[in-house]
């Protein structure tokens, strides 16, 4: 029993060396690649903080999608009036216009394009969520999520086209 403790604590200090994956790391640790179902997808992500916003966009890509990235609401709307989209992530609370603006506009433009909404907190004082549930939101996900939950939700809004 003493030993197995002493491998299991060796196996935990070289876990803690090697230092977390972030607050994304994959369950599974699977090598991403990219996915025939996704390859040449056009997604935006919206996120003001940049840590968040990097790492979405970094995992999208290595699954063969094309990201495009804003970090306030306000470049989320300009994009996606110059542009047209597979799939919108975006953070609920953004500067300068919220998620379910970013969500709102999304939809006019395409009425198709599914929206994956993100938030940090459960607690929704404009009821984001529940409007834009009403209205065809794909998914929620609530911070901090791991890389296969959120390729789980992007994976089913892209091939069920919701």
């Amino acid at each position: 029993g003493i030993i197995d403790n002493v491998v299991n604590i060796r196996t935990a200090m070289k876990s803690a060396q090697d230092g977390p994956r972030g607050i994304l790391e994959s369950q599974s640790r699977r090598p991403m690649q990219a996915d025939p179902e996704l390859s040449g997808k056009q997604v935006l992500v919206v996120d003001d903080e940049p840590f968040i916003r990097q790492t979405i966009s970094e995992v999208v890509q290595k699954y063969g999608m094309i990201a495009d990235t804003a970090c306030d609401g306000k470049k989320a709307l300009s994009l996606i009036g110059q542009r047209t989209y597979d799939l919108v992530v975006s953070d609920i609370k953004l500067p300068f216009a919220t998620g379910y603006e970013v969500f709102a506009a999304a939809r006019k433009k395409n009425k198709h394009v599914p929206v994956i909404l993100m938030t940090g907190f459960g607690y929704d004082p404009n009821h984001s969520i529940v409007r834009a549930n009403r209205e065809g939101l794909s998914a929620i996900l609530y911070k901090p999520f791991k890389i296969d939950q959120l390729m789980t939700e992007i994976r089913q809004a892209i091939c069920s086209g919701t």
